[in-house]
């Protein structure tokens, strides 16, 4: 899809697919992991080793050295923790930076690792900190007001970065179970935060496989229903900027026509709330 760029996901043990592999050790077959990523268009590889990045520092250490080896993509850092990214840092070899994933009002503490080198920083904006604790934002308004936040004290932190270094993450949740309208709020913001000047050139994210969790394979008429989802999803967010996705690399993710029924159903849901919304989407595939 044009204008979208995709990190990679797939390089984390929580996929059936490549569990196996994280608990074989299985190093060489994660670096061949990373070269079908590349080879499919995505332009980042997303590493998530989940805890093992930090109990089990030389099996991530070899992972990442395996996947510089097999790719020449830049990493995107998935774990939320300035010790095992300061780690990671120290055994990134390309001369490009390398996205810290991710920094959130509660873990400012995460741009220390600038010291070790320059990066990209991808912003979590749905969640803000309110009296030193972590509060989950419930409308588009707080993600808004979140990422303006964000963007400023990052900006202000070190004068190497500029928009372009930046995420802007909205998060998105199972739209299988989506009973407070955590989908509609993502639709939303993206929308606040694209027409919002003062964020003009940061882009946003999704991590998109998220919406399609749960979701059977296909539509009742024989339709691909995660991919399509997953499209809708982003017709309704990609004309109003959001531009970056952690998701499936050679996946057909594209804008669809108005009357296509998943995205008849999917718009007609996100209007919708509690189990009628629910019910909407469960008439895709029942």
């Amino acid at each position: 899809m044009n204008g979208l760029t995709i990190i990679g996901e797939r390089i984390n043990p929580g996929f059936k697919s490549t569990r196996g592999f994280f608990d074989a050790r299985d190093v060489e077959s994660l670096g061949k992991l990373a070269a079908e990523q590349q080879s499919k268009g995505a332009k980042y590889l997303n590493i998530n080793l989940g805890g093992l990045a930090a109990s089990e520092p030389d099996f991530f250490r070899a992972v990442l050295d395996e996947v510089q080896r097999k790719s020449d993509l830049p990493l995107s850092i998935d774990y939320p923790d300035l010790e095992v990214q300061q780690f990671a840092f120290r055994h990134y070899r390309r001369s490009d930076r390398p996205i810290v994933n991710s920094v959130s009002e509660l873990r400012y503490k995460m741009l220390e690792v600038l010291k070790n080198r320059p990066a990209k920083i991808l912003l979590m904006a749905s969640e803000r900190e309110v009296g030193g604790e972590k509060v989950a934002n419930r409308t588009a308004g707080e993600v808004h007001a979140t990422a303006r936040r964000l963007v400023e004290r990052v900006l202000n932190t070190d004068a190497r970065l500029t928009a372009d270094d930046l995420f802007i993450d909205v998060s998105v949740c199972p739209i299988a179970a989506d009973m407070e309208g955590l989908i509609p709020m993502a639709v939303d913001a993206i929308k606040l935060i694209g027409a919002d000047p003062f964020l003009k050139g940061v882009h946003m994210s999704v991590g998109l496989s998220n919406l399609s969790i749960m979701m059977p394979a296909r539509t009742r008429d024989g339709l691909p229903l995660k991919e399509l989802l997953e499209s809708a999803f982003l017709t309704n967010t990609v004309p109003f900027g959001l531009d970056t996705v952690i998701g499936t690399a050679g996946r057909d993710y594209r804008l669809l026509e108005p009357g296509n029924p998943v995205l008849v159903g999917f718009n007609e849901a996100i209007r919708l709330s509690d189990v009628e919304a629910l019910m909407r989407i469960q008439e895709l595939y029942q």
